[in-house]
């Protein structure tokens, strides 16, 4: 169970802490497939859609709460935070900081993460974007 954690971890810190895009040739299977509907199936699809993330919002940094592992798959829930630099999803720059929260479901095949699902806090950044005219409320 370990080994399934680690590289789940050591995916997410070289692919969005480090913007390593060779990470995903490392970690993700040729038929990798996920279940949202903003990412194609294989690995050029994923690609781009880190490149996306790396480019609007370039400062994105995971900070993992928790790795739960059973049998070939992996949870993870994550809190994200950046600075909205770039155009991200249609959005124009904005220059704010944003948050959300994701929680990960990875199938691995063959050492490599070939099927993911995720729960995404869209509400938060969309919020946070001025998607909506409101300010989001910060909680301490």
């Amino acid at each position: 169970m370990t080994d399934i954690k680690n590289r789940v971890v050591g995916f997410r810190r070289r692919l969005y802490a480090e913007r390593d895009l060779t990470a995903i040739d490392d970690y993700i299977h040729p038929d990798f497939r996920s279940h949202n509907p903003l990412v194609e199936p294989g690995r050029d699809a994923y690609r781009a859609f880190a490149t996306s993330f790396h480019k609007g919002i370039p400062d994105l940094r995971p900070d993992i709460h928790q790795v739960m592992a059973d049998g070939d798959r992996v949870v993870t829930f994550i809190r994200w935070e950046g600075t909205h630099t770039g155009p991200f999803l249609g959005v124009s720059p904005t220059g704010k900081k944003v948050t959300f929260e994701t929680a990960d479901i990875y199938r691995m095949q063959d050492g490599l993460f070939i099927e993911h699902w995720d729960v995404v806090d869209k509400l938060s950044i969309a919020t946070e974007l001025g998607l909506f005219g409101m300010a989001p409320r910060r909680q301490n």
